[in-house]
């Protein structure tokens, strides 16, 4: 049954999303145990061990009460002090015997708590590897990164170091229970009669704090994924003077992750005090009781001694109980959140017989139709047919779908009608990993990631030597500002490589690109945003990388398209012209227009 709230606030992320906070509902969390519980069969042999041990040392806890009872009836009031050095010395074995395996026990499932989570996160992060565009597109990284890290320790936490604790401490209270009728059953009554009110109030809760510990976690994702945007475009907030305004989103993530959290701590504060007194008015109870009692002859002062100390061991696990199920419920909500997105099927997926391809270079669209969104066609009967080798350029005006047609072309997405072939394959019927390793990519912005120089370039082939990496970036002309770096090819990229210009950036990709030696090229407008000088640079390299390729070119700059062997001019989803450049420039048309216009401009930019 889903849980009705007042609806959450909206919140506007970054400049241009809003984002609703998550509302609470019920979650399958038998289902969630059991897929957990999966994940820990490797592991059975060793929870077997565990669980021996926690029997013995459950069973010494609750031994040890019921020694001290008879040390006081056998030996202590007869005066016997012989026998009550030899019973102190059985005590002190059972109590250090206890002692250990508890130890070894917490050691083992802290190992299997620590192995099991590993297998979890690298499950979750190949997963989030593997995930369509379709998904990233949907969400936000920050969020993401709060499943991976945060999700999974709050589950690592209860294996870890809590959930022994929980059952050791519910067989404790089993067997606590027992040993007390066992030992005389008017006594345990008269102990035990404020035990239902006990129950009740801990029910109430703990049930509480699951719908609170669970909005905790949700809160934290939305508050990491508030951070990880504006700290990600930190250049374009302090660009626009946007630091308070900034501010104010994190501060309203914030205060809503403080406001579960606090919820949830004042739970989690209410429960010692509450066992505190409950377990001082059962202890005064017992007493009056037991006196009573053996004023009449029905029980044992040792007995009573026994009580006492069950009593005070009984509040002590149900107090820790009440506090491992709030960690429990973290954990649980964390889990179902980590399967919300294991759960998830990739909506490009691999055909069952699908085969690798060896790509030679021949491009067909045939008639396709495509939308990100239902009823909002980005592409619309797109049709065309490149020949190996060719290099193909793509103009219009932006948002016209020049990079939808490559996105397709890559698979990040699959078509909503019509087909795309490679060399006559439906690539929908190709292995997506064997496409992708012959497709060499240059974006507009180019990433790096924080590594040395030689290893952003080698990215392109994990396999290659020092020297083939060198090799690419000469073809690339790259090598020549990187022996100037203060330690050459060992030079370490910033974040996101911003300690390098644009053009730096773009030359370094083009020598990704020829170290992975593809077949297809994809070049998405790779000479934008760079000086005169440094265009030179890069067109020289990009002519390099794309003698005997079949390549796409998003044109940006005429230069790029001029020696094209076809430009197809895209305008709404639909190509409107195609030909050579010189051809659809006689032709007068949309091409034609756009040109002049540019060029009257001063622009050599198409």
């Amino acid at each position: 049954m889903t849980q009705q709230s007042t609806p959450p606030p909206r919140v506007r992320l970054g400049y241009g999303g809003v984002a609703r906070m998550t509302g609470e509902s019920a979650r399958d969390t038998r289902q969630t145990v059991k897929r957990l519980a999966a994940y820990a069969r490797p592991y059975t042999s060793q929870l077997i061990g565990v669980a021996l041990l926690v029997a013995v040392s459950t069973a010494a806890g609750l031994a040890g009460p019921i020694l001290l009872g008879q040390a006081i009836d056998k030996f202590v009031i007869p005066r016997d002090m012989t026998g009550l050095g030899r019973w102190v010395l059985v005590m002190l074995g059972l109590y250090l015997l206890g002692g250990v395996a508890s130890i070894i026990h917490g050691i083992l499932m802290v190992g299997i708590g620590q192995r099991l989570i590993a297998d979890l996160r690298a499950e979750l992060f190949n997963h989030l590897q593997r995930l369509s565009m379709v998904f990233h597109d949907q969400h936000k990284v920050g969020d993401l990164m709060s499943r991976v890290t945060n999700d999974t320790e709050a589950i690592n936490s209860i294996l870890s170091n809590g959930l022994i604790e929980f059952v050791s401490n519910i067989l404790l209270l089993g067997g606590i229970m027992v040993s007390m009728f066992l030992l005389n059953w008017p006594l345990a009554i008269g102990t035990l009669i404020l035990l239902p009110l006990m129950l009740y109030i801990t029910s109430i809760i703990t049930r509480r704090s699951r719908l609170a510990f669970r909005q905790v976690q949700r809160n934290l994702g939305w508050m990491n994924a508030v951070m990880e945007e504006n700290i990600a475009g930190i250049r374009v907030v302090q660009a626009f003077a946007r630091a308070s305004d900034t501010l104010a989103q994190f501060e309203v993530a914030n205060a809503a992750n403080r406001q579960a959290g606090t919820k949830a701590d004042i739970i989690t504060a209410i429960l010692g005090p509450m066992f505190t007194t409950m377990s001082t008015i059962t202890i005064a109870a017992t007493a009056l009781l037991g006196g009573w009692l053996a004023l009449r002859g029905l029980v044992t002062v040792g007995i009573i001694t026994t009580f006492v100390v069950y009593i005070m061991n009984f509040f002590r696990p149900m107090r820790a109980i009440a506090m491992l199920y709030n960690g429990l419920q973290a954990a649980l909500a964390g889990a179902e959140r980590i399967f919300e997105v294991l759960d998830v099927d990739t909506a490009v997926p691999d055909a069952p017989n699908a085969q690798p391809l060896a790509i030679q270079g021949e491009v067909t669209f045939d008639d396709v139709t495509f939308s990100y969104k239902t009823g909002q066609p980005v592409l619309e009967h797109v049709s065309l047919t490149t020949q190996p080798g060719q290099t193909i350029a793509l103009v219009g005006p932006t948002g016209a779908g020049k990079t939808t047609i490559v996105n397709l072309l890559s698979r990040f997405y699959d078509v909503d009608s019509g087909t795309i072939a490679i060399d006559e394959h439906d690539i929908r019927a190709v292995q997506q990993a064997s496409i992708r390793e012959q497709l060499g990519i240059v974006l507009q912005d180019t990433f790096l990631f924080s590594d040395t120089v030689m290893e952003n370039i080698r990215y392109g082939n994990l396999n290659a030597t020092d020297d083939e990496v060198i090799a690419a970036a000469k073809l690339a002309n790259a090598d020549w500002f990187i022996r100037r770096l203060p330690q050459g090819y060992h030079t370490q990229v910033s974040e996101q490589g911003h300690n390098f210009s644009q053009g730096q950036r773009q030359l370094l990709a083009i020598a990704r690109a020829v170290l992975a030696n593809p077949r297809i090229l994809i070049l998405d407008e790779a000479t934008s945003s760079v000086d005169t000088r440094t265009e030179m640079q890069i067109q020289e390299a990009l002519l390099r990388l794309m003698a005997g390729r079949t390549a796409f070119v998003i044109a940006h700059r005429l230069s790029t398209i001029r020696e094209a062997d076809q430009v197809l001019v895209i305008d709404h989803g639909r190509i409107i012209e195609q030909g050579t450049h010189e051809s659809l420039l006689e032709q007068g048309g949309f091409y034609h227009n756009l040109y002049m216009s540019q060029f009257e401009g001063g622009e050599t930019a198409v």
